[in-house]
């Protein structure tokens, strides 16, 4: 046995060690074929278009050039019977044209302007937008996963009738100033936004944003938008679960996005529109809130305001509190929300993304904290998703030999009361 599975190691080695070496000569080939195309018609080109003064309008012609000279590459390359993935086909038309880019720069810098930088930036932004409009055609942009039913949705709509929207003037006055702060950080963050989609492309080929359907103010769902960090269809098998500890659906550059909480940075698209806040409760998944609704009724009282980056339950509790913990927290913010309770929320999360720890923590605290994360992932997949996870089962639970004494619902206290009274 261990020598057959010997051989089917050697020869799925070999298969890939083929197939890089055929991929290998066709970059080298589609290569010579771009750089005959540059020494020909570069100078054609640059005839009748560097005689515009206008540098966008100049640059722009250019970048459309590179849009559909890749897309042109991207049908020559299916075409070409490789074996290839999609994913592998991808990532050599985004090669080719990235390296003809450079070809043109080294050109424009010995016979042309010698704004050679520029023209390899706009060289690789036309490739990428190219690459990026295939990958639409092809994955699409955005990812939901595991969305719930239309049931669903109408259902935690209809639980939050009755429920009082926040509506006095700290709430005006925040909306405004989210408004600001959102569209100044989409502008500035624009650059390093870019050069996160390309290498979150680059590692996995597919979709940039991950979208959860989260329940908004009033019980409405909308897409939370992320950085994808995990592999495409993370939890097409699995439904909607958290995020384990060493979770190995999160590739290698999203475990440094969730590190440092760049993944959330499209968020701010989600406060352009009003859908979230800057501090507020986290948002909660609609499937998740159905459930929560069905224990607790008061649960429908988080959303009497919007859903935030930061809100207490993710400061003073952890990604894995259960439920029950997390709307104490969420129910006392809505009670004795104000600027000053604002400004130490969000500026403690942000110590808090940066430094792992915040202001008072010692480190006792963060010891305890760290040796009960398995115990409290545990706890959260039961409360969210109704059931003990397999892999954390005993081995003669699994086998079916002692059937479980219960389930997460029958454990977890129904609360009838309001948690602060």
């Amino acid at each position: 046995m261990a020598a057959k599975r010997s051989r089917r190691t050697t020869k799925m080695y070999r298969r890939r060690s083929s197939r890089f070496a055929l991929g290998l000569l066709l970059y080298f080939g589609l290569m010579l074929g771009a750089f005959a195309l540059v020494w020909r018609y570069m100078p054609r080109l640059a005839e009748r278009v560097g005689h515009i003064e206008f540098g966008w309008l100049r640059f722009s012609i250019y970048f459309v050039v590179y849009v559909l000279l890749t897309l042109g590459l991207n049908v020559a390359i299916r075409r070409i019977p490789l074996g290839l993935r999609r994913e592998g086909q991808l990532r050599l038309g985004f090669a080719v044209a990235t390296t003809l880019s450079a070809a043109v720069a080294v050109y424009q810098a010995r016979f042309g302007t010698g704004l050679s930088a520029t023209y390899f930036t706009v060289g690789v932004l036309g490739a990428f937008v190219g690459m990026l409009y295939v990958t639409h055609r092809t994955f699409g942009l955005v990812e939901v996963n595991s969305p719930p039913s239309p049931e669903e949705v109408e259902a935690v709509l209809s639980g939050h009738h009755g429920v009082v929207l926040a509506d006095d003037l700290w709430d005006h006055t925040k909306r405004v100033i989210e408004i600001l702060l959102a569209g100044a950080l989409i502008i500035l963050s624009l650059p390093i936004s870019i050069v996160l989609a390309m290498v979150i492309w680059l590692q996995d080929p597919g979709p940039l944003l991950f979208a959860k359907v989260v329940v908004t103010r009033g019980g409405r769902s909308f897409r939370q938008l992320k950085l994808r960090s995990m592999v495409k269809n993370a939890e097409q098998t699995t439904g909607a679960i958290p995020a384990a500890l060493d979770d190995q659906r999160v590739t290698f550059f999203g475990q440094m996005l969730r590190r440092t909480h760049i993944d959330e940075l499209p968020q701010m698209i989600n406060i352009l529109w009003g859908q979230m806040s800057l501090v507020g409760p986290r948002p909660e998944r609609t499937v998740f809130v159905r459930r929560h609704l069905q224990h607790w009724p008061t649960y429908a009282q988080r959303h009497a305001v919007r859903p935030g980056l930061a809100g207490m339950a993710a400061v003073f509790g952890d990604y894995y509190s259960v439920p029950r913990e997390k709307l104490r927290y969420d129910l006392l913010y809505i009670k004795r929300r104000s600027l000053g309770l604002d400004l130490r929320l969000f500026i403690t999360a942000l110590l808090v993304a940066l430094v792992g720890i915040w202001p008072g923590m010692n480190r006792g605290r963060r010891r305890f904290i760290g040796r009960r994360q398995e115990e409290r992932w545990r706890r959260a997949y039961e409360a969210l998703h109704g059931g003990t996870p397999d892999s954390l089962r005993p081995a003669r639970e699994a086998s079916g030999r002692n059937a479980p004494r219960g389930t997460a619902r029958e454990r977890v206290p129904e609360v009838r009361e309001h948690p602060l009274t």
